[in-house]
């Protein structure tokens, strides 16, 4: 079975995940809280393409360090996470994975795509205040 590592978003320690498992919660091995769920996953070249395979929808968020309407929009994003668990949150650093960024056309940031078994399904090319992101996922998504 393949197996990728992710961070969690809670301690920051490596945690080794079967693909399997991207269609249930799964526990961090050290802080015991959920990796997947309810938080935004940082994502790499690495791990980028198993993430995107969940059954679940996944939003991805593409921010650089220096972006000011990136860092606004953050906290929005880790919001909705906490209350959309049946979604998968997954973040991309632009400036540390141009390879990402250019692979799927993102020329600004932030951008959000939503992938649904590793296909992309919409794109956002702006940051949207809580309920606007709220609004843009339910009529994307449902």
């Amino acid at each position: 079975m393949p197996s990728f590592t992710v961070s969690c978003p809670h301690c920051h320690k490596a945690v080794s995940l079967q693909t399997t498992s991207l269609s249930n919660t799964v526990s961090c091995v050290h802080c015991s809280k959920a990796v997947l769920d309810g938080s935004p996953v940082e994502a790499d070249s690495k791990n980028f393409a198993m993430l995107i395979q969940s059954p679940k929808p996944v939003i991805v968020t593409f921010w650089g360090n220096n972006c000011a309407p990136c860092q606004a929009f953050k906290p929005v994003v880790e919001q909705v996470a906490k209350q959309k668990k049946q979604y998968r949150f997954v973040r991309v650093n632009v400036n540390q994975h141009p390879d990402l960024a250019k692979r799927y056309r993102v020329r600004g940031v932030p951008t959000v795509l939503v992938f649904r078994k590793g296909r992309q399904q919409a794109t956002l090319n702006t940051a949207l205040r809580k309920p606007a992101f709220l609004q843009w996922l339910e009529d994307t998504l449902d």
